[in-house]
């Protein structure tokens, strides 16, 4: 069975969503981004940088998100979250990581600064220079989800997975997508999926 590394409110739930979607059992070692347990020397041993998610299937360790996703959805659901051509594949690669340079760092420090500022309001200058990234990298998404439920090869695939969940931290810290509704709506749809769902039931049980 599958270990993860990882838990319900951290890139693991990513994780957590590609194997409930694709049916695999796995087991899910529950921690936080600032775990100390990330830091002993048994978890280094597995991942070096301190961080998570990390799985373990068979003899395989493997950390970084999108790493993990791309290799679990190659390896099982047959192609039910990848695809089958070298266009397709390349498509879900230029979306994911359209997400993971250009967004996932301001979308993360809005988390941040939602989660973490002393005050409960952040950084005015901070929050500012965030939003100002977002708002210069997702008019080519909201275009691009125009006439798409999906964001690649016209189903639901890993892409979707990382690339909703990473642009709901701007969400939950307060980032107003009135202005990108197809964006919005992709979110909604990837927070609401079965799989999710069944993610964040995990967090009360």
């Amino acid at each position: 069975m599958i270990k993860v590394y990882g838990g319900v409110f951290s890139r693991g739930s990513m994780v957590m969503c590609a194997l409930e979607t694709l049916g695999v059992e796995y087991e899910m070692v529950s921690m936080t981004a600032r775990d100390e347990n990330t830091q002993t020397a048994e978890y280094r041993a597995l991942n070096p940088t301190g961080k998570i998610p990390t799985i373990i299937d068979g003899d395989l360790v493997l950390f970084e998100t999108q790493a993990i996703l791309f290799y679990l959805a190659q390896k099982y659901g047959n192609n039910l979250l990848w695809a089958e051509t070298p266009e397709e594949i390349a498509d879900i690669y230029r979306w994911s990581l359209y997400v993971s340079n250009q967004m996932e760092g301001p979308a993360l420090d809005l988390l941040l600064q939602f989660k973490f500022s002393p005050d409960g309001k952040g950084d005015a200058d901070k929050i500012a220079a965030a939003t100002a990234e977002l708002d210069r990298f997702l008019p080519v998404l909201e275009k691009h989800l125009e006439t798409r439920e999906f964001v690649a090869c016209g189903k639901r695939t890993v892409a979707d997975i990382h690339g909703a969940s990473v642009l709901a931290w701007a969400k939950l810290s307060g980032f107003d997508y009135e202005r990108y509704p197809n964006v919005h709506a992709w979110i909604k749809r990837q927070l609401k999926s079965d799989a999710a769902q069944r993610v964040m039931a995990k967090a009360n049980g």
